[in-house]
């Protein structure tokens, strides 16, 4: 693989406020261990996030000019999608719905089979890590090389690391050093590694680049620990002084071999087993599991119990004008309770319940960078996470909503039968269904009204969690206020869709209701 470089890259927020690079230029070189530090909250992981395309600048408020150049092919930073380099996250983020095995799985299902010594390396990787455990059983450091050997499965001209060592003890840093310098040889790629305690890291580092956020700049010292000391103390105390010590450091030229590399970002495709994976999952979850449907069937009870018994119980004058009444009682209890009540209360139960859920777990893929792994592996998440939860709303919405008529139709024929135990239940059947579901009749009258309450409330409420949840998250507090939100607009929209069409339904079938009761 031939040298990468990225050059004159200037990467500004939109508004002025803010710029981290100004006209960079920087070479990348096959087999060499760069490291990039610089002050704390100046910018580091932005760059490298953009440069691996895990990041979308124009969301984050960004704009960023350059190209790259590799394989003497250009192209730009600001008219296409980067995605030059791997990315392992500081968090890690592996997919914690799948285990080990399902993460590499789903990497390399998306990409180009690896060459022999990728697979060799990766290989290496995992030899003592076992594929069924869970994310959440890993260890951390076997994380961290599950989540290594994840990122080379998409086979990216570089790799880069996001505060590899966070929370590493001195000789777990060591390894990891070692485990770098390893990596790029074997591989003849280079890797970035964005770090701010830099101490064993530097000891296998070919090159040591320093982020100036006052000038915009990204300088080549020595990679030595004394040399940057006394940089970041010159780039607080004297900046003449620090300029008179920037030195070039020799540039590392291994032999290019015959690995293959795949150097544009690939759109994304999509797989149907894995679509049907996600698929499967998010209908479990959200509709299909036993407290879901527990929780809709509690609901449903209530519905069927409370109003048939308060009509049938206390209804004013009932001795006297029940009798009277008694057919249209039924039937307008029927229209009251499956055409109103049920769906309305099946809406939103169905909708706190999933809101709660798909913030929680939208934000905390967003929090945990799953999403930009997802990018970054060329897995199209919004496809396996947005349309897998829009359709399975579709679906749970069909479901439930019949499973709810039908359990709140069968209690309140029993709390009929409980008011009038000397009557046949047949003399109900007729009765209850005379003008919803007229003997003969294939499907019930204004089916059509009760899905156009159902679906649209209980998917909107889904869409809604969804813009919720994928709003940037920086800490816990975001996920939790991104959930209240979701819960608050979620059952407001269920509310409001429900009181309009029912409505205009009652509107729209005024005159019948009115020669019928």
């Amino acid at each position: 693989m031939s040298s990468i470089h990225i050059k004159n890259v200037t990467l500004k927020q939109k508004n002025g406020s803010r710029t981290l690079l100004q006209n960079v230029n920087i070479t990348l070189h096959p087999g060499e261990v760069v490291l990039l530090t610089g002050p704390s909250g100046s910018g580091k992981s932005t760059i490298v996030n953009i440069l691996a395309g895990t990041m979308d600048p124009k969301e984050r408020g960004w704009e960023i000019t350059g190209f790259v150049e590799l394989d003497k092919q250009q192209w730009s930073l600001g008219a296409q999608h980067a995605g030059m380099g791997g990315m392992v996250f500081q968090s890690f983020a592996l997919f914690d719905d799948l285990n080990i095995d399902q993460n590499l799985s789903i990497a390399s299902d998306h990409n180009t089979p690896p060459a022999q010594n990728l697979r060799d390396a990766i290989q290496a990787l995992l030899d003592d890590i076992d594929g069924t455990l869970s994310i959440r059983s890993a260890s951390g450091g076997q994380r961290q090389r599950v989540a290594v050997a994840r990122t080379l499965l998409a086979n990216h001209p570089i790799l880069f690391l996001d505060e590899p060592n966070s929370g590493l003890d001195s000789e777990a840093t060591k390894k990891l050093s070692y485990l770098l310098k390893t990596l790029a040889k074997d591989l003849h790629i280079p890797i970035v590694v964005v770090a701010h305690h830099l101490r064993h890291l530097i000891d296998h580092t070919s090159r040591l680049l320093v982020l100036d956020p006052q000038s915009a700049s990204i300088d080549e010292i020595p990679p030595k620990i004394d040399a940057l000391e006394q940089y970041l103390k010159d780039l607080q105390d004297n900046p003449q002084k620090r300029e008179a010590r920037k030195t070039q450091t020799t540039r590392i030229h291994p032999v290019t071999t015959q690995t293959q590399v795949n150097h544009r970002a690939k759109k994304p495709s999509v797989q149907l087993d894995w679509f049907l994976y996600f698929l499967q999952t998010r209908l479990w979850e959200l509709g299909f599991s036993p407290n879901a449907l527990l929780f809709v069937a509690l609901g449903s009870i209530l519905v069927g119990f409370v109003t048939s018994w308060f009509v049938l119980m206390y209804i004013p004058f009932r001795d006297y004008i029940l009798p009277v009444i008694y057919a249209d009682a039924l039937a307008g209890l029927a229209f009251t309770e499956l055409r109103v009540m049920t769906p309305l209360t099946t809406a939103m139960l169905i909708s706190v319940r999933n809101a709660a859920l798909i913030s929680a777990d939208t934000g905390h893929k967003v929090y945990t960078d799953q999403f930009g792994a997802m990018r970054n592996l060329n897995i199209p998440h919004r496809i396996y996470h947005d349309v897998n939860i829009l359709l399975s709303s579709t679906i749970i919405s069909l479901a439930l909503t019949l499973i709810a008529l039908m359990i709140t139709t069968y209690v309140a024929m029993m709390t009929w039968w409980m008011v009038f135990p000397e009557d046949s239940l047949y003399i109900w059947r007729d009765l209850f269904f005379q003008r919803l579901w007229p003997a003969g009749q294939l499907i019930p009258t204004g089916w059509e009204w009760i899905l156009a309450k159902s679906i649209p409330s209980i998917v909107g409420a889904a869409y809604i969690a969804l813009f919720f949840g994928q709003l940037p998250k920086n800490d816990v507090r975001d996920i939790n206020r991104a959930t209240a939100r979701s819960l608050i607009w979620g059952l407001t929209f269920v509310l409001v869709w429900h009181s309009a069409l029912t409505l205009v339904e009652f509107s729209y079938v005024k005159e019948k209701l009115e020669a019928s009761f």
